[in-house]
């Protein structure tokens, strides 16, 4: 029973932790939707053996992703817990390229226990790029993704012989999806892959720049954020706005844009990410809302 309400109280700290956050792909799936299926299977690799192990799966992403630190899940879980998931954390500091290159170089020295967590992460991750792939990647792009997972697993080998089988058949059926445009199936179930596409005829597209870090702004940032804009489009309509986020009210901006290039509203997207310093910039067609970030790996 015991070991019952620790997987419970860790998922429930997941759950917490992870709350704002969403898949980076076009449906949006909640955060805690991929730490569950990391933590599914790691269960099903170890038979579930391994209370501490499932407990990691569940917080691979805690010290990376949230505010929560590796003393806080040592502190909640253990030394063994935080070890497995401070192994599983990248430096963030690092530019992209940098954390892929230390990603594949520092795998070979994880623990097993650390590589078995790591290989159900990249197996989420890998089939997210085929089912709900990130606004604007293209086949070459998802490719690309797809032999860096396999250098990753590559450079693992070793610490179960279940999971290499599990990623070394998923990455056959995305490679065959990706080339051939065909139907994707996890474990013998078909799989509808969704999309952030435009309807026929010109759509009118809600940009919103969130202001995650919550501070003032100046007519400064309005001009900012028409020359970002104008870069791009010829016109657009601008405002700003309040919005309530993670629980606090804030001044945001907004802009409505016409154009049938989504690839360009990605785009300009995730340049204001950088341009502004945004974890993420809002993205809205018809109806729908989508999550655009700098950083957009899977």
């Amino acid at each position: 029973m015991a070991a019952v309400t620790d997987l419970t109280r860790a998922l429930a700290f997941a759950a917490e932790a992870h709350a704002n956050q969403r898949r980076k792909g076009a449906a949006q799936e909640p955060y805690v939707n991929h730490l569950i299926e990391v933590a599914d299977l790691v269960a099903r690799a170890t038979d579930g053996a391994d209370i501490e192990l499932l407990i990691a799966a569940l917080l691979h992403d805690v010290v990376e992703d949230t505010p929560r630190s590796a003393a806080d899940v040592a502190q909640a879980f253990g030394a063994r817990v935080a070890r497995i998931v401070t192994e599983n954390s990248d430096d963030m500091a690092l530019p992209k390229d940098a954390r892929r290159r230390h990603r594949i170089a520092a795998m070979a020295a994880k623990s097993q226990d650390g590589r078995i967590v790591k290989m159900a992460d990249v197996i989420s991750n890998l089939r997210a790029v085929v089912v709900s792939p990130p606004a604007g990647w293209s086949a070459d792009r998802k490719l690309g993704y797809l032999e860096g997972c396999r250098q990753l697993i590559d450079a693992g080998r070793g610490a179960s012989a279940m999971l290499e089988e599990v990623f070394d058949q998923t990455a056959r059926d995305v490679e065959r999806v990706i080339r051939e445009a065909a139907a994707f199936e996890i474990e013998g179930h078909a799989v509808a892959v969704r999309h952030l596409e435009n309807a026929v005829g010109q759509q009118v597209h809600l940009i919103y720049l969130p202001n995650t870090g919550c501070r003032p702004l100046a007519e400064a940032d309005m001009d900012a954020f028409c020359l970002t804009l104008a870069r791009t489009f010829p016109s657009a309509t601008v405002q700003q706005a309040q919005a309530i986020y993670e629980g606090r009210r804030r001044p945001i901006l907004l802009a409505r844009i016409r154009t049938d290039s989504t690839d360009a509203i990605v785009a300009t997207a995730q340049r204001l990410c950088i341009e502004f310093d945004q974890r993420f910039v809002g993205v809205e067609v018809d109806g729908r809302y989508v999550r655009i970030y700098a950083d957009d790996t899977a």
